[in-house]
């Protein structure tokens, strides 16, 4: 038997660590890795370890214990000096004056309600406020853990008095282990078991019973040190001196330093946020756990130096291989058979190996080709045909007939003689490298020279492919959808795809990442091998179908390809999935159902901040910095320090190398920038402004953090260009201003004043000019009427002595047409409005007057006015009034005969601005004389009159008579 080597990777003084022996490990909720040693504490970011020790403010530096509790505090405990407390700034030290004993800290915790408990070697404690008081409800004796688990239950385990439970102020006893000295507690997710490590062993509690766990055989010192579950849920125990032990359901392994571990005195166990698991050891630092994928078998027993350089597997699975020290070997459920290499001269390389059969196995070397069966090995050389001893490569066509790629050309065998082929060109005798049988059957040939496909017994070129110009072709492979892979060691891959006549050519310009190919192969679950001469790549070939694009994972030393180079045409897949590498170290196992994706994206961290690249007193600077970080808060910059760096990094525990970054500066840059390595960003010449700096980091699998990091910040414009500044000056500008413009409104006051006094002296003297033009006008008013009315009386005195009726008619019409223009000069001379005159109260008047002179009442003919209020001029107003006067007295003379009562109205309406339509109706007999208008003196008036007023009259006898006049006074 041989033991498998996984993946460890260590840390040990020489990288950093203060001391050797690491007595506990914790993750912080940055990803930071911290370990406990006895020269202090150290911190990890997954690049470096800065230490923390007394000269940093610990209490001491033999640490025993570390704890985070829920407000991301860091407590330490110390074998000599209690507790110290570190808040991310500074430590705080809780020692005897705080209530802890001499006796060293062994283990922390913190119970559902926030409340810290501690376990030392004389009895339990917990902190009350900011002193710690022994606790009542454990007894007093040493302890080695306390521990409490998802249910919120507290567990103490004691060094020599059994484990305690305290459940709801209830304390419950365990004492039935191998051993009552309690070393470790762990509650198992999922399972609801509470492991227990002893001195002599694990046990688990379920269900309030002990039960004993039995370790492997192997396993002589039982001694627990801690537990954790790694990545695929297996429990993980930690041996204080015999390694780990790995327990997946029924099947339990046993891991030592055979398998990789620097040392089998492991201390602490500790499963990280990507799932790596960290082992901390006694004397040998810190181990890191990770791509448990791959398998490594670089003891191969008798094979001393087993450089792989030929592998392939027969049809019951067993891995097949060869060295290039002539070294040969099959290996069956973990064993090694080696064959007897004697039958070749020492130090020959096997290239390549054809087994028919466990009985019948070809080998092509250095030296010709052997054929192994158990009754004689059999030699092939140039002797029997073959173009050249170095032969390459073997493989058999569809029917089961030899072919060799050898250094001068290609041959097949023909009984016991081998047969050169020929070819249509001149490249007879080229070296070739691979052969390789397609889904047709078809044998293609990668050489030197191009590549080919053989048929007839001839090398014959595919246009298409010879047309790339691929030379140095190393390995050809094909996957289940008809594409053909072809590897050169100088040009990269050429993909071709016979049907659809498609060829696609990968090399470093569009997304390879190493143009020498040595070896493709691909797997059954349509994977593309790639394996070049510094990485592994793993294609997805569902993805290349519908994109013509490559997108690959690869595997270095990095990420646990530890096998280094892989030889040619070392890749073959094993019927139960598992995918074997031959590499310069020996074979390499890939489990694919282990593989996972690294979906933690890096934690982000500010480190510094720099001027001109160089650090910044920022206290001489006045200002602020963060006691955590000791980054500046709050920063403007002045204007001449305007040049600006950040540093930064990006915590990936599990390929810290593959970080990669991003970053933009808002007020500054308008798109990320493009993914780097670098671990700073430098901006220069930054002009006054506001800025944000924005920070995302992506993980070696791909996955970026999904917020970025920001910090913003200013640069503040020089004096001049200052808003307070600026506002000085405006102020300034604003006074000078304002003083001018209050002398020049001093002077335009005394302007004004004056001119004040003039235009009032002025204004007096108009208003005195205007009130006696009215007086003046009023009076002439008073003794127009005055006259009128003396006229109004002489006819009246006349009338008295005129006997004939016509006559006293003709005088009666001849009163009331005066009376209606002294009417208007009374209302003149009875107003202030000495221009405009009211048509309702001036019509209302003249009816009042008509009715009168005609001795009729309202009782008997009502009287309907509908006339908006409009004012017109003097002469418009004494036509309206002539014309209102005499269409009234005819209907009152002539509508209503006897003593007939009815209806007497006068409408005005405005039409426009300067159209009027005034109608005077009634509801009497109707006109007297409709067809003798024109010899009426009234009616003739009125036509008259309306032209005056650019009018027009129309007499209508509908149910009475309605005399309309449409009449125009200008605006």
């Amino acid at each position: 038997m041989f033991a498998q080597q996984y993946n460890f990777r260590s840390w040990t003084l020489a990288d950093g660590l203060p001391q050797s022996k690491i007595n506990d490990i914790l993750q912080d909720h940055k990803m930071q890795i911290w370990v406990a040693t006895r020269g202090g504490i150290s911190r990890f970011d997954g690049n470096a370890f800065h230490t923390y020790t007394k000269q940093q403010g610990l209490a001491s530096n033999n640490t025993t214990c570390l704890f985070q509790d829920s407000r991301k505090n860091i407590w330490v405990g110390s074998v000599d000096n209690g507790l110290s407390r570190f808040d991310g700034a500074s430590f705080t030290i809780y020692s005897t004056n705080a209530g802890l004993p001499i006796a060293g800290i062994t283990c922390i915790t913190e119970d559902k309600l926030g409340k810290l408990w501690v376990a030392t070697d004389s009895g339990i404690y917990t902190l009350a406020g900011s002193k710690f008081i022994k606790a009542p409800d454990f007894p007093v004796t040493a302890y080695k853990v306390i521990y409490t688990d998802p249910e919120g239950r507290l567990w103490a385990g004691s060094k020599t008095a059994g484990l305690y439970k305290l459940e709801a102020g209830k304390l419950q006893h365990f004492k039935d282990f191998e051993s009552n000295s309690i070393t470790a507690l762990y509650a198992e997710k999922g399972t609801g078991k509470l492991w227990v490590g002893t001195v002599k062993g694990a046990a688990y509690i379920a269900q309030n019973k002990v039960h004993q766990f039995a370790l492997p055989a192997s396993v002589t010192q039982p001694a627990v040190s801690d537990f954790t579950t790694d990545a695929y849920g297996n429990l993980v125990i930690g041996l204080q001196l015999q390694g780990i032990v790995s327990v997946k359901k029924d099947v339990v392994q046993h891991l030592t330093k055979s398998n990789g571990l620097s040392s089998e005195r492991i201390t602490a166990l500790l499963t990280d946020a990507e799932e790596n698991l960290w082992l901390g050891t006694d004397g040998y630092g810190i181990q890191q756990s990770r791509a448990q994928w791959f398998l490594h078998y670089f003891n191969l027993e008798k094979v001393k130096e087993p450089t792989i350089t030929a592998l392939a597997q027969d049809t019951k699975g067993r891995v097949w291989f060869g060295t290039d020290n002539g070294d040969a070997a099959y290996m069956q459920n973990e064993k090694l058979t080696t064959l007897d290499s004697k039958v070749w001269p020492q130090g020959t390389a096997l290239y390549s190996m054809w087994v028919r059969s466990e009985k019948d196995v070809w080998v092509s070397t250095s030296n010709g080709i052997w054929n192994l069966t158990p009754a004689k090995a059999k030699h092939y050389t140039t002797d029997q045909g073959l173009p050249a001893n170095e032969v390459y490569f073997i493989a058999a066509d569809a029917q089961d007939k030899l072919w060799a790629a050898t250094e001068k050309g290609i041959a097949y065998l023909n009984g016991n003689t081998f047969i050169p082929v020929t070819s249509r060109t001149s490249n007879n005798g080229v070296r070739a490298n691979h052969l390789y049988r397609d889904r047709q059957n078809r044998l293609w040939a990668g050489t030197e020279k191009g590549i080919y496909l053989i048929k007839d017994n001839q090398l014959q070129s595919v246009k298409l492919l010879a047309d790339k110009q691929l030379t140095n072709i190393t390995s050809i492979t094909e996957c289940s959808k008809g594409w053909l892979y072809f590897g050169s060691s100088a040009n990269g891959l050429l993909a071709y795809h016979e049907q659809t006549g498609k060829t696609n050519l990968f090399t470093l310009a569009n997304g390879l990442p190493d143009e020498s190919i040595k070896t493709l192969y691909t797997d059954r679950q349509n994977n593309l091998w790639i394996g070049t001469n510094s990485n592994v790549l793993k294609v997805d070939l569902p993805y290349f179908w519908q994109t013509q694009k490559l997108k690959f994972r690869t595997y270095n030393g990095r990420n646990g390809f530890n096998g280094m180079e892989v030889s040619n045409n070392g890749i073959t897949q094993t019927p139960d999935g598992k995918i074997w590498f031959g590499t310069s170290r020996g074979l390499t196992q890939y489990i694919p159902e282990l593989d996972r994706i690294n979906k933690a994206a890096p934690e982000l961290i500010l480190t510094d901040i720099r001027l001109f690249m160089k650090p910044a007193n920022w206290k001489r600077m006045g200002i602020t910095v963060d006691k955590t970080s000791r980054l500046p808060t709050n920063l403007r910059l002045p204007y001449k320090y305007n040049h600006i760096s950040f540093f930064y990094h990006g915590i990936s525990l599990s390929a810290p190398a593959e970080v990669k970054y991003k970053y933009m500066l808002t007020g500054h840059d308008k798109q990320w920038s493009d993914v780097t390595k670098q671990p700073f960003a430098t901006f220069t010449n930054l002009p006054p402004g506001a800025y944000t700096f924005k920070l995302k980091a992506q993980n070696n699998d791909g996955y970026w953090t999904p917020q970025p990091l920001n910090y913003t910040f200013s640069v503040v414009p020089p004096l001049w260009r200052r808003e307070w500044f600026i506002g000085i000056i405006l102020l300034v500008a604003t006074g000078l201003v304002l003083s001018v413009i209050h002398f020049r409104e001093r002077s335009l006051v005394k302007m004004n004043s004056l001119l004040e006094m003039r235009v009032n002296h002025r204004t007096r003297m108009l208003e005195r000019k205007h009130r006696e033009k009215e007086l003046l006008l009023q009076e002439v008013h008073h003794r127009v009427k005055n006259n009128l009315q003396i006229v109004i009386s002489l006819l009246n005195l006349q009338a008295r002595h005129v006997k004939d009726p016509e006559a006293q008619e003709v005088m009666q019409a001849i009163r009331s047409r005066v009376r209606s223009m002294a009417l208007l000069h009374e209302r003149l001379y009875r107003h202030d409005d000495l221009e405009q005159i009211d048509l309702e109260s001036y019509f209302n008047e003249i009816c009042e007057s008509l009715y009168l002179a005609y001795g009729i009442s309202e009782e008997r003919i009502s009287l309907h006015l509908n006339i908006p209020p409009i004012k017109v001029d003097l002469d418009s107003a004494i036509t309206l009034g002539l014309i209102v006067n005499e269409l009234i007295s005819n209907a009152l003379k002539y509508a209503f005969p006897g003593e007939a009562a009815g209806k007497l109205g006068i409408d005005l309406k405005q039409l426009t601005a300067t159209e009027f339509e005034l109608i005077v109706w009634d509801n009497g007999v109707g006109s007297p004389e409709p067809g003798n208008q024109q010899q009426s003196f009234g009616l003739q008036l009125v036509s008259s009159l309306s032209k005056k007023l650019n009018g027009r009259l129309d007499i209508k006898n509908i149910n009475g008579t309605k005399a309309i006049l449409f009449f125009v006074i200008p605006s």
